[in-house]
């Protein structure tokens, strides 16, 4: 197949294409922005992160591995820059082929063309249209007010008294940025969080613990305590004014190293549900208020849309997309068009849009059969019965799914799951480096359609990989020396004691000695 790709922007890298100004209707980031997910956990399965780069990148770091990818697969010659789509629709012989056309804007020029072509992946993101509720009060409110999207650094916000509205990553990655400049941040949320940091225990990162398919195929009724327990260990939540008020089961998590720290140093206090705004502050819901507050921020995610599509082509219904396996419009047929990337995963973004890429380049050359509309649209049902029984009204929950879970459902219909049986009864060495390790994208590369050659050795230097970066001088030759010497003397004296009393009770046993008594 022959690929054309129409980018927006300038460059490579969507979201992580860092700009000093945001745009309505473009991705955008914060200066201080790092990916939340380790490096190994977050490439691409046939091109890992350079063993240099940080375990967790900068938005510079992430776009540089973007433009490596490009250069080594040659992508940029596919690539139209400065291009804007304005419509998808299918074309008139659609029944028959399949086929579609597209308009485009050549943002240079002005100039509006069209070009039809056979498949369409529609790859726009949800990440560019800020979600911001209809607060009473808020349009009344005198100071400045703008969304996370809109934030870009500090500056200009040194000595002031700052709301954020929100709690997700972030919310919580701007207040604590904010907290070290203003007078004061106060966060709200309706619901809490638990927070957990990106290094879990002896440093090494979280994902590497909790992405591997040991620990997630331990049964949760059995773990749920285990985990709640670990998560309250360093910070028991409560205190903090973090936790949610509903069972630990519907709880969200949010990755920040250092919301908790500064809530412990008074710079950030946690507040409840905003009711309504006033002209200077806000009221909440548990009849608190604050005044004197100078600036708003809205930190409460982001709506998604397919502005340049008809919608009866993908249903989205309160905040439900209906996608078969959150890929291909469930009525679609013939199913030549797929969405990549509407998802909100437990774990790395990348490898998840790189499986539901292969998996639709595959349906779209024949070599994988998609079930009938029908049975499509029973099954997203079943889905979206399934996410109101169990979890709270959120848009987020629309979206979610578990990394290993959702990659092995798709790796199974290409037919690239790796085989655990064969390489526990061949390679035991290898098996727990898959089974019990974490679960690296490389997995879904050593066998099966797009088999990869280095994937086995990819696997195998995770941790080499992982502790590079971190090698700047050699540290800790003769920490250990002596730790446990006094151990050792204690040992030693028990012992010494043990064979002194069993000496003796030998001998008084035997009548080897007597000890007369006088009355």
């Amino acid at each position: 197949m022959e690929p054309v790709c129409f980018e927006k922007d300038t460059d490579i890298g969507g979201l992580w294409n860092y700009h000093d100004k945001a745009k309505d209707g473009d991705p955008s980031l914060y200066n201080s922005c790092q990916i939340n997910t380790s490096k190994e956990m977050t490439c691409y399965s046939d091109f890992p992160i350079p063993k240099e780069f940080p375990n967790f990148m900068a938005h510079r770091h992430f776009k540089r591995y973007l433009q490596l990818y490009a250069e080594h697969f040659k992508l940029k010659k596919y690539i139209k820059f400065q291009y804007n789509v304005e419509k998808i629709e299918q074309a008139a012989d659609f029944d028959d082929t399949g086929s579609w056309i597209i308009t485009v804007t050549n943002i240079k020029t002005g100039k509006i063309e069209r070009e039809k072509v056979d498949f369409v992946m529609v790859c726009n993101g949800h990440l560019h249209e800020p979600n911001i509720p209809k607060f009473p009060g808020l349009d009344k409110f005198k100071g400045k007010v703008l969304h996370t999207h809109d934030y870009k650094t500090f500056h200009g916000y040194e000595g002031k008294r700052i709301l954020i509205v929100g709690i997700g990553n972030s919310a919580s990655d701007v207040a604590c940025e904010l907290s070290r400049h203003a007078e004061h941040v106060y966060m709200s949320t309706r619901r809490g969080t638990y927070v957990i940091q990106r290094a879990a225990d002896y440093g090494k990162p979280f994902d590497h613990d909790a992405i591997n398919r040991f620990s997630q195929s331990l049964p949760w009724s059995l773990m749920r305590p285990i985990h709640y327990n670990r998560i309250n260990q360093r910070y028991k939540h409560s205190n903090y004014g973090l936790s949610p008020n509903y069972p630990f089961d519907a709880g969200t998590v949010t990755i920040s190293d250092d919301l908790p720290n500064r809530i412990i140093l008074g710079t950030i206090n946690i507040k409840t549900n905003v009711t309504t705004f006033t002209e200077r502050g806000a009221k909440f819901d548990d009849g608190t208020e604050l005044d004197n507050i100078d600036v708003v921020i809205i930190g409460t995610g982001f709506n998604y849309s397919f502005p340049f599509l008809e919608q009866s082509i993908v249903k989205v219904e309160d905040h439900f997309p209906y996608l078969y396996e959150l890929v291909f419009p469930a009525e679609l047929n013939p199913p030549t068009l797929a969405v990549i990337g509407l998802v909100q995963p437990f774990g790395a973004l990348p490898p998840i849009l790189e499986m539901q890429a292969r998996w639709a380049s595959r349906v779209f050359s024949r070599n994988c059969k998609l079930p009938s509309p029908s049975k499509r649209m029973e099954i997203v049902e079943k889905r979206r019965q399934f996410i109101k029984k169990k979890y709270v009204d959120s848009p987020r929950y629309t979206l979610q799914i578990y990394f290993i879970q959702y990659l092995d459902k798709l790796a199974e219909k290409i037919g690239c799951k790796p085989n655990f049986w064969k390489y526990f009864f061949t390679d035991p060495k290898f098996w727990y480096k898959l089974y019990c390790g974490p679960a690296t994208p490389p997995q879904w590369r050593i066998e099966g359609p797009g088999k990869w050659e280095g994937a086995r050795d990819a696997i195998e230097r995770v941790e080499e990989k992982t502790w590079y970066p971190l090698k700047t001088r050699d540290a800790g030759a003769h920490e250990a020396d002596g730790l446990y010497d006094g151990w050792i003397k204690l040992f030693k004296k028990i012992g010494i004691l043990i064979i002194i009393f069993l000496f003796l009770r030998y001998v008084i046993s035997n009548g080897y000695a007597t000890f007369p008594l006088k009355l």
